[in-house]
């Protein structure tokens, strides 16, 4: 699987109880990647205008298969890193009160790619993939 995540600077995905992940460009930056992706119901709300090509499934990263994207934003990705091919984050480049943290070191993982772009929240995102070594 190919999982994406938001993460602030403090490797945060969820801040005073809310989501890093509400950005149209970077929704917009996901589908030109995939035609359907695999999501929790709690991400339903970001992705209303796109019913058809969502998953929704609570066990999404258990079900998801080989190549396939999913968007996380609440789940802890560790019992998964075997399934995750890649990795794709946006980066705030912004240091947010945390929540909930990835548990992935990035560390671990080799970047292969790295662009930046204007956001519809933030002046400037940062995108990486990284590959599992």
């Amino acid at each position: 699987m190919i999982a994406i995540v938001c993460l602030d600077d403090n490797q945060g995905m969820l801040f005073n109880q809310r989501r890093q992940s509400r950005d149209a460009k970077v929704l917009e930056d996901i589908w030109t990647m995939t035609d359907k992706l695999w999501i929790s119901s709690f991400s339903e709300k970001l992705f209303m205008e796109y019913q058809k090509q969502v998953e929704i499934d609570d066990d999404f990263l258990q079900n998801a298969c080989e190549g396939e994207y999913c968007f996380v934003e609440n789940q802890k990705l560790s019992p998964y890193t075997d399934k995750i091919e890649q990795l794709i984050v946006y980066k705030w480049n912004r240091k947010y009160p945390v929540d909930f943290k990835l548990d992935i070191n990035l560390k671990n993982w080799k970047l292969i790619e790295q662009a930046e772009f204007a956001g519809s929240s933030h002046e400037k995102i940062t995108k990486e993939l990284y590959a599992s070594i």
